[in-house]
């Protein structure tokens, strides 16, 4: 197993700027609650930029409007109006939204940039391009141009199938907003993602010992195998080792990518004390200014009692690739009408994930929880089941959503901190560098206090949702309390209401926090 760790807070002054497309499908369909909860999420999106950031908004229909031409986020009231006066009107054309918004983000010059559109839908494409295929290309041409893209589907009728397709080749993600109250939490996610972005085009290249043959990568990784024949023998033999190409696509900062492969080594190289396999990893680094880095390393059997020990993290990657295959076959297998098969797949997936929960408890319990939401919508026959199964399947093939951390033990412990005075750009790289020493020490439950503070500007909401992103990968829970009445309007303005919990007091914020460690405990021993 390769495993692939980036830093949780890196040493940066500021993060990289975003120039965010916001793609938004006004279709007859999208009228009322779906267009206004989508509307709401977006002039929230909006506000959690800062003035380094620029959008471009474009709604779509039978036609094409561009809502916001690129402009950076120096003044935001007029972007929020532009996007509360979207009107609804007739027909779907996708590509034409998309396309223009990729046109918008192509054309935009600010310098070492991250780009990315947002292309929002609830129908199927009905004008322009319909072909999967063709949208499958736009989305990885445009990837090639520094362009990601995520789609993300508002409600039943939509084709998970093309969105799921484009978010992968798109380097983005995808969502599924089955009710309107979800759509904020989706864009909230989604800024959480693209806002801690550590590493892009992450590519590895391995190189594999003579004697020692590549057979799987344990997940939809992107790969190519080459032969080389690099010695020649008589008799016109030669001796041939093999090159593995993969690319992971891009890691955010407080994140591990595991790598698990099958390999088929001769008995006489586990015999040897040379390298079986050398590992060359280039990626982007985006807290450098898009410097290019390189890292290599070695890999040779080791020896001693440990020798040929099964390793849990590698066991863990098993189930949760498991169980993402297994989530694709069930819906295989619910499209082909054979629910009880279905059903017994997934009870199987369960008892595994169950049986195995001690050796990562948050990654797998993320897992359980998911698969345990899919066995009560099997059960009920629900009508977005599909959907379910999709949106999960995309979620787990990225690995599990928290993070257990084998060189830092976690505790229940509440750390509090009292901040002082206003929060700006300058203020947040101290205060994350003290968060990151907590976690550092194992905690995962903490309070701000904002007694001291009146002002918190749009970086400060920025730390605040990137610590709350740190916080919950690790099963822990943000409080802060004691906001005054001009932070509470910027809470308000932003909707971090939504997702981030508010106490009165410090009294209450550890009362909250209590709360969700005894259900956390109580989760635990119940599964």
């Amino acid at each position: 197993m390769l495993r692939f760790r980036t830093p949780a807070n890196p040493k940066i002054e500021e993060r990289k700027p975003l120039v965010i497309g916001l793609v938004i499908d006004k279709s007859w369909s999208m009228k009322g609650e779906k267009m206004e909860s989508v509307i709401d999420a977006s002039c929230a999106l909006v506000n959690w930029l800062t003035r380094h950031d620029a959008v471009v908004i474009v709604a779509y229909s039978a036609d094409v409007q561009i809502i916001q031409p690129v402009t950076h986020l120096t003044e935001k009231i007029s972007v929020t109006d532009k996007i509360r006066n979207i009107q609804v009107a007739t027909s779907t054309n996708l590509s034409g939204g998309w396309l223009s918004g990729l046109k918008s983000l192509n054309q935009c010059k600010i310098p070492n940039a991250y780009k990315r559109v947002l292309l929002l839908t609830d129908g199927n494409p009905t004008s322009g391009i319909k072909d999967k295929e063709a949208l499958v290309k736009i989305a990885e041409d445009h990837l090639a141009m520094g362009i990601s893209t995520t789609t993300i589907g508002v409600g039943n009728d939509f084709n998970e199938e093309i969105l799921v397709e484009i978010a992968k080749a798109g380097g983005g993600n995808f969502h599924y907003i089955d009710n309107p109250e979800k759509a904020s939490d989706i864009f909230f996610d989604e800024f959480g993602d693209i806002g801690a972005l550590y590493a892009q085009a992450i590519d590895v290249e391995l190189q594999l010992a003579p004697g020692v043959r590549f057979k799987q990568v344990l997940s939809e990784t992107s790969h190519q195998v080459t032969e080389e024949f690099d010695e020649f023998l008589g008799d016109s033999k030669t001796i041939s080792r093999q090159k593995v190409n993969l690319q992971l696509g891009d890691l955010r900062a407080d994140d591990i990518r595991n790598l698990v492969l099958r390999l088929e080594i001769d008995d006489r190289v586990s015999q040897t004390e040379s390298p079986f396999c050398e590992v060359n990893l280039s990626y982007y680094n985006l807290s450098k200014q898009n410097a290019l880095e390189w890292v290599k390393e070695s890999f040779q059997f080791p020896k001693g009692k440990n020798r040929g020990k099964q390793d849990p993290d590698v066991l863990v990657e098993i189930l949760v690739a498991n169980a993402t295959t297994g989530i694709r076959e069930i819906s295989d297998l619910i499209k082909r009408g054979h629910s009880e098969d279905a059903k017994a797949l997934l009870f199987g997936l369960i008892q595994d994930i169950k049986n195995n929960l001690h050796f990562a408890p948050n990654a797998l319990g993320s897992v359980l929880g998911r698969l345990q939401v899919l066995e009560t919508k099997i059960t009920t026959k629900s009508d977005d089941l599909n959907k379910h199964l999709f949106m999960n399947s995309q979620i787990l093939m990225k690995g599990p959503e928290k993070l257990d951390l084998k060189d830092v033990v976690l505790h229940d412990e509440i750390f509090e901190y009292r901040t002082i005075g206003d929060i700006d750009l300058y203020k947040c790289p101290e205060i994350k560098l003290l968060i990151e020493q907590k976690l550092s020490e194992g905690y995962r439950y903490m309070i701000f206090d904002f007694i001291e503070t009146s002002h918190i500007d749009s970086s400060a909401i920025g730390m605040v949702i990137q610590i709350v992103g740190w916080l919950r990968r690790r099963g822990g829970e943000l409080v802060v309390a004691n906001i005054h009445d001009s932070v509470k309007k910027i809470f308000e303005i932003t909707r971090l209401y939504n997702h981030i919990r508010v106490a009165e007091n410090v009294s209450s914020a550890k009362e909250i926090l209590q709360r969700i460690i005894y259900a956390n405990e109580g989760d635990k021993k119940i599964s």
